[in-house]
């Protein structure tokens, strides 16, 4: 697939009730529909190309444009499924939403999965409270001042150091903890250098 399309994942938690957020997903150029997710695009009269998984959450809609991937692996969710579609398909550069909410598993769940692709797709996250992206090695993140920013690693551990931060990390070995909530950045844009995968959450307001 084209590198520079707009590609959007929908899981099914939490929907966005932001407008912006909304109207990225309607402008993509390529949706993703994680199985019962689906639903939630039609209510808001917006078409997935494609929806994938075990097809058993979504209601039948007669639109033959819509490609189904049925995915009955049961030792995986869906959305790790999908991720590793995406990898075959090449797309490598996807914008995720409905990653929250719903269920208190799959919101946890999730995490840990994008946790172990932080280093095979280019993604981020969208919510209506936080964006969420993955960080290894030196990375520069687009901020505003007073942004609340929350580093968290799931797996093992990670040397991290940090610019443009009120509380400065200089060789802060961050482990799966609360260690690292509520930083705020001091500057329109703040960096992270992580020697493992952490994820950054930034909050939108």
């Amino acid at each position: 697939m084209d590198t520079k399309k707009k590609v959007s994942l929908i899981l099914n938690g939490q929907m966005p009730i932001n407008n912006t957020l909304i109207n990225k997903i309607n402008n993509s150029d390529y949706i993703i529909a994680v199985d019962g997710s689906a639903n939630k695009l039609f209510d808001l009269e917006i078409i997935p190309d494609v929806i994938i998984g075990d097809l058993d959450s979504f209601q039948n809609v007669n639109n033959k444009n819509i490609e189904l991937v049925e995915t009955p692996d049961q030792n995986k969710t869906d959305f790790r499924k999908t991720l590793e579609w995406c990898i075959e398909k090449n797309i490598l550069n996807i914008s995720i939403f409905g990653i929250s909410g719903e269920s208190e598993d799959h919101f946890l769940g999730n995490y840990y999965t994008l946790s172990d692709f932080g280093d095979k797709i280019s993604w981020k996250a969208f919510t209506d409270f936080s964006v969420i992206s993955p960080c290894v090695g030196n990375k520069k993140f687009e901020s505003f001042k007073g942004q609340k920013v929350s580093l968290f690693c799931l797996k093992g551990s990670s040397t991290v150091n940090s610019e443009n931060l009120e509380y400065p990390l200089q060789a802060y070995r961050l482990q799966p903890s609360d260690d690292a909530m509520r930083n705020i950045s001091l500057k329109d844009h703040f960096t992270i250098e992580s020697t493992n995968i952490i994820l950054v959450f930034q909050s939108r307001i």
